[in-house]
């Protein structure tokens, strides 16, 4: 087993990936710059470092050795050692790169076999194209947009069709002629892909929290917003009319999801209010009463106890 040292890193995203005698850290180095790049999968040891020498050729006729021994004795140059240490990481790389050469095959077969594939396709970036690896990988289906994103690990994010309220194709001068584009997705809450981490066109990470989702380096990107123009256009209906049924059903507890919103029930109209009592006149009343008293039909104390109410009404 290999001694602690900085080695070539197996999984060829840097430089140098520091071995401890163990197992792999996590702790790299490129250019003379150290820094952190958690492993997400188990990777093999690396062989001895530092194997032991070759057997020297045969001797010749003379009985004198064909090629002249070591310098030092026999021992193996720090040059040599480091040689073989680069090349032990250039071999751990390519088996690396033929495993996730393997995984992409794999994965591409299932989505080909899956009924639910409208589309399916990957990130043609440059640097990782190169490697026979992908940064991104992108399927579609009738009501969700698949991202697979990583390369020693894979994170896996969708977004929902009725999500995406518009859509738009990005194209550098470079790309136009190898027909490779970005698919913008525009969503109408930035909270439906803020997990999601893109590629953009310089091959940086590129946040969702925006409000975009972004179809990075794809091959005909004018043909799968073709795809994607009917599928969003029926899944925004459906989201329409699901969430019209579940404001009926709010309002109208008992009623069925789905079920049409009743017209407003019409109000009974007010009736007028009622006419005032005409107002009777004082004067005419007391005279009355005058009258009532002097026939003798009313006595002085009912005159006066009918005048009091009158007056006082």
């Amino acid at each position: 087993m290999a001694d602690a040292s900085w080695l070539a890193d197996p999984t060829g995203a840097h430089e140098l990936r520091y071995w401890n005698g163990s197992t792999w850290t996590e702790h790299v180095s490129d250019q003379g710059t150290t820094g952190q790049d958690p492993l997400t999968t188990e990777l093999p040891p690396p062989p001895d470092a530092f194997p032991p020498p070759p057997t020297p050729p045969p001797a010749d006729q003379s009985g004198a050795s064909a090629a002249a021994p070591p310098a030092g004795g026999g021992k193996v140059s720090w040059k040599d050692r480091l040689k073989q240490v680069a090349d032990q990481g250039k071999q751990m790389a390519e088996q690396g790169k033929q495993k996730l050469a393997e995984q992409n095959a794999k994965r591409t077969e299932q989505w080909a076999n899956d009924p639910n594939t409208l589309w399916f396709g990957e990130s043609k970036n440059a640097a990782t194209s190169a490697a026979g690896v992908s940064k991104a990988r992108y399927r579609i289906t009738k009501d969700r947009v698949w991202i697979e994103s990583g390369l020693l690990g894979t994170r896996t994010e969708s977004v929902p069709l009725w999500a995406i309220k518009d859509m738009d194709v990005r194209q550098a001068v470079w790309q136009r002629g190898n027909d490779v584009g970005d698919v913008v997705l525009n969503l109408e809450d930035p909270s439906y892909g803020a997990t999601q981490d893109m590629f953009n066109v310089s091959g940086t990470i590129e946040g969702t929290t925006s409000g975009q989702v972004v179809l990075d380096n794809i091959e005909g990107p004018y043909a799968v917003l073709d795809i994607l123009s009917p599928l969003i256009s029926e899944a925004r209906q459906k989201k329409t009319i699901e969430r019209q049924s579940s404001y009926v059903h709010n309002m109208t507890p008992g009623a069925p999801f789905g079920a049409p919103m009743a017209p407003p029930v019409p109000t009974a109209p007010v009736p007028p209010p009622a006419p005032a009592p005409p107002q009777v006149d004082m004067v005419e009343q007391l005279k009355k009463l005058g009258e009532l008293r002097d026939a003798g039909i009313l006595t002085e104390e009912e005159f006066a106890a009918q005048k009091a109410k009158v007056l006082g009404g």
